[in-house]
């Protein structure tokens, strides 16, 4: 199972996120609140004198909601993008950020006692390499939360792409999809952890719903780039579309959870 992100689209995501570094937590607010979810989580987890990794980290918004970090604790924020990681290192003390591609990840082998992959799977080539990668850098006892975007979200974006033979922008599993990759990457995913995260934004016109989306880089996806003539008309079929009352919905539907290594990843 492969995401339609090659080598080429991660460079127009990396170079996406740098210009947006500066703007990401102002038009990110259904980031910050699935970040805010899992640190609530995270945070009785986190012993004394580990080494953590925030993968994708953006500009670390998770190190807020965690501070202060125990004793000779420290977190490494690692992003593709090095702009959001200037922010990063402001957030704490322990904090250490690597600018680098968790799918040729810059860290030793099993040395983290935990990770954090907060709405990143979306952003890599093959979810199930990822996540064997990760789990090679897990400790045999570590632990992996996440928060994964999954099938309803962006579905008015979608269904308008669909429309036009254009497959969705980026992989949105279905839950039991998600929880079958975490398996086979080598994770077992405590069902009690497991909780659902449903939000609808309503914005006034189409394109500053798509704006949204590109504040935080999402825009950057692979496919076929829609000229100016096709944008118009996507926006133009958003409202007719997707209209209530005057304003234009955009779905975000995420699960959040923590998943244990069981096994080495092969």
């Amino acid at each position: 199972m492969t995401n339609p992100i090659t080598p080429l689209y991660k460079k127009r995501i990396a170079a996406r996120f740098d210009k947006s570094a500066k703007s990401y937590d102002l038009g990110a607010a259904v980031q910050l609140e699935i970040v805010q979810r899992l640190a609530s989580i995270i945070k009785d987890d986190i012993g004394l004198g580990q080494l953590w990794c925030d993968i994708g980290s953006a500009t670390g918004a998770l190190i807020d909601d965690l501070t202060p970090l125990p004793d000779r604790t420290n977190f490494i924020c690692l992003d593709i993008a090095f702009s959001p990681l200037r922010c990063a290192v402001l957030r704490g003390d322990g904090v250490f950020a690597i600018n680098g591609d968790i799918e040729f990840p810059p860290i030793r082998p099993m040395s983290l006692d935990g990770a954090v992959a907060a709405s990143m799977l979306q952003w890599v080539s093959s979810p199930h390499t990822t996540l064997c990668k990760v789990s090679d850098l897990l400790k045999s006892d570590g632990v992996l939360y996440f928060a994964v975007f999954v099938e309803d979200s962006f579905k008015e974006i979608n269904t308008l792409r669909s429309n036009r033979g254009l497959p969705p922008s980026v992989w949105l599993p279905s839950e039991k999809e998600l929880f079958s990759v975490f398996e086979s990457a080598g994770f077992h995913i405590l069902k009690e952890s497991v909780q659902s995260f449903n939000k609808t934004l309503q914005f006034n016109d189409a394109i500053s719903a798509l704006k949204s989306l590109s504040n935080i880089g999402a825009t950057a996806v692979a496919g076929k780039l829609l000229n100016r003539k096709e944008l118009d008309e996507l926006c133009g079929d958003y409202t007719s579309m997707f209209s209530v009352d005057g304003k234009v919905s955009l779905t975000y539907s995420s699960i959040i959870g923590m998943a244990r290594k069981c096994r080495e990843s092969s």
